[in-house]
């Protein structure tokens, strides 16, 4: 039988064995080596160019990118276009397989993915299964033969219909939901160390981008956003006059001019959890801290009030530290109010929420609190004891202090008064017969 994957033909037929065949015209790896060879030449003409005429060799790193970014692009097509057809193809044939299989076995199937065993940097496929996660968590593998061209008949794809379960733990952790959590199950860390490294891990990651458009944003300013205004003009440019000539080597430019794009959308899809960690903190800090310290100071400019800078700084973060860290159900309204509240729109909203109440719970607004507080500590101390310094100025720097030894005092206050309420339940039925003294 014929079937079609995107304008190519897939022939199948059934083997002696009762297995399902096919085959369909693949790429060859590094087909129509001509073109990397002329956008080499022309990057390197518009080099040699440019350095001629400014006397500046500034667009060879940025050529190399671009050459090099479309080098890997170019000998992965062939993979690019061969895989998405093979592994539909052997789902179309798999699926009901695997379906009947796992009724007569008495289970459900979760899901199947296409999987192939490679080894080398060039990936060379060494075997491919059809891997299949059944609803009692067991892993089954339904092995997929390659059988390479002979004479004159083109290489061919042999659907095995027979499976074993699998016992090899990269097949495994490939299909199994959860595989991370298996990992760091492996380490035997508690659920709030291994909340803690992941977050600490997203910051890291998330804060990278930030910092490497700060430092461009720095250091080339205006240069900087004429790059980014140009590159955008020359974007759409490229996808206009294609959209009037659809020539492939138009397309080609379209998919390396597409590339920085492609990298900020990614960076952008990855940064999303750390904007949600640095957000829930800002509105936090903006409404526990800047209203209070908002208020203060327009009471001090219109005369209502006579205070120092620093006794505002000493009012506003023994408060704020106080109540962020003792009033969870105020926080909780605080981000309910932003836009990291669920709006129902999608799951993902309903994730970042929950993520958000997790931040601003009082163990972890505490331990934020003491790490903030140790560390600013830490380091005016050393400066005053070693030079004599500051870290901001003595009056800050003292206020700060005091605020610390507030939220210290209140907080062991608080911890002291629920072990007092705890041990004085009994006794007040006891004291309360004082006053029943007929009985």
């Amino acid at each position: 039988m014929m079937a079609k994957r995107k304008d190519v033909k897939v022939d199948m037929w059934t083997n002696s064995e009762g297995n399902v065949c096919f085959r369909f015209p693949m790429k060859e790896p590094l087909e129509k080596q001509w073109i990397i060879v002329a956008i080499g030449i022309v990057l390197t003409l518009i080099v040699l160019l440019y350095y001629f005429y400014f006397g500046s060799t500034i667009l060879l790193f940025p050529a190399f990118v671009i050459f090099m970014g479309f080098f890997f692009w170019w000998i992965d097509l062939d993979s690019r276009f061969n895989e998405p057809i093979i592994n539909r193809t052997i789902h179309d044939i798999m699926d009901p397989v695997v379906e009947e299989d796992a009724k007569i076995a008495g289970i459900e199937v979760e899901k199947s993915i296409v999987y192939h065993d490679q080894k080398g940097t060039y990936g060379i496929v060494e075997a491919s299964n059809l891997l299949v996660l059944l609803s009692n968590k067991e892993v089954c593998e339904y092995p997929i033969k390659y059988h390479g061209p002979k004479n004159d008949e083109g290489a061919y794809f042999e659907c095995i219909n027979k499976y074993v379960v699998s016992d090899n733990e990269k097949h495994i952790r490939k299909i199994h939901p959860q595989r991370l959590r298996r990992f760091i199950n492996r380490f035997k860390l508690s659920d709030n160390a291994s909340m803690g490294l992941l977050i600490a891990a997203i910051v890291i990651i998330g804060a990278l981008p930030f910092v490497g458009f700060l430092w461009l944003a720095t250091n080339f300013k205006w240069w900087y956003l004429w790059a980014i205004v140009g590159y955008f003009i020359l974007y759409h440019f490229i996808e206009w006059v294609y959209s009037k000539l659809p020539w492939k080597v138009l397309n080609v430019l379209r998919f390396v001019v597409s590339i920085p794009l492609a990298v900020v959308i990614i960076m952008a899809e990855i940064t999303q959890p750390f904007l949600t960690i640095v957000g829930t903190y800002f509105f936090l800090v903006a409404f526990v801290f800047g209203v209070p310290a908002s208020i203060l100071v327009l009471l001090v400019k219109g005369g209502v009030l006579d205070l120092r800078f620093s006794t505002i700084a000493f009012f506003v973060i023994s408060f704020g530290s106080i109540f962020c860290s003792h009033s969870y159900s105020m926080s909780k309204f605080i981000i309910s109010n932003t836009p990291l509240r669920d709006w129902g729109n999608h799951t993902y909203e309903l994730y970042r929420e929950k993520l958000a109440f997790y931040l601003i719970h009082p163990s972890n607004i505490m331990f934020m609190l003491y790490l903030v507080y140790f560390v600013f500590l830490a380091i005016s101390g050393y400066r005053q004891i070693q030079y004599g310094e500051y870290l901001i100025s003595e009056s800050f720097d003292g206020a700060l202090l005091k605020a610390f030894l507030v939220y210290i005092a209140f907080t062991n206050m608080r911890a002291k008064a629920s072990v007092a309420e705890l041990d004085v339940k009994g006794l007040l039925q006891k004291t309360l017969l004082l006053f029943e003294h007929d009985k």
